[in-house]
């Protein structure tokens, strides 16, 4: 799969939601260090050590070319939008529809047929969800109404579900040399959460803006290499 330019990912995603409406007030207090993390384990040695005193000079295009080069196999880059944080992930495993990737400082994510299923490490972390509905009209870029679950952990310690009613419709297709995807939108109540995919005509998501929960907020992902 050929994922498609930086640029014109950033602003199909940002298209579909102007605000955010979640609240995403209490964001990760670690989640800051991923920009300096990142640059010092994927940028040449020499390089590393001026950019992660200076991370946010650091370009998205930057932190893509370096995890390209140093980086084996699939590769996301992704954006932590409550903390301001750019980093890459490397796929770490697959089995069937599930594909877990990890950060140079080993914070985690997996996803579900290109839909988030759960993070690790950032703190208030998603335990675990259910997409299929959703992931079954979003990959045939087709508009209904689907469910989904997600859960997290409550004081205690103990995984709480928040159950979720999601309207999917289908937004602008867009061309791009020989690439051709469709922007899905899914808008989901009663966390008001308003998520966003770029679906390819084989029916994969190459770019996505994902509500993680109401501390951590979206996560942009953009597929570098599959």
């Amino acid at each position: 799969m050929r994922p498609l330019p930086l640029l014109l990912c950033a602003a199909l995603l940002a298209s579909a939601c102007s605000r955010d409406s979640a609240d995403i007030g209490g964001g990760s207090p670690s989640a800051g260090g991923v920009v300096k993390a990142t640059v010092s384990k994927v940028l040449p040695s020499r390089e590393a050590k001026a950019q992660a005193e200076a991370a946010q000079a650091v370009t998205p295009e930057q932190i893509a070319a370096a995890a390209l080069q140093s980086i084996k196999g699939p590769v996301l880059l992704a954006t932590l939008e409550a903390a301001g944080a750019t980093t890459v992930f490397g796929q770490q495993g697959r089995n069937g529809a599930m594909r877990s990737y990890a950060t140079p400082d080993n914070r985690g994510l997996v996803l579900r047929d290109g839909m988030l299923a759960a993070t690790r490490g950032f703190g208030r972390d998603l335990m675990s969800s259910e997409t299929e509905e959703s992931a079954a009209l979003i990959l045939a870029r087709q508009e209904g109404t689907a469910r989904r679950v997600q859960r997290y952990l409550d004081g205690s310690g103990t995984e709480r579900p928040v159950p979720m009613t999601c309207e999917i419709r289908r937004g602008e297709t867009v061309t791009q040399g020989p690439i051709t995807a469709t922007q899905m939108i899914e808008l989901c109540a009663p966390v008001d959460a308003q998520n966003s995919y770029l679906v390819n005509e084989a029916g994969q998501i190459v770019a996505s803006r994902q509500w993680i929960g109401p501390k951590l907020g979206y996560l942009s992902l953009q597929v570098l290499r599959d």
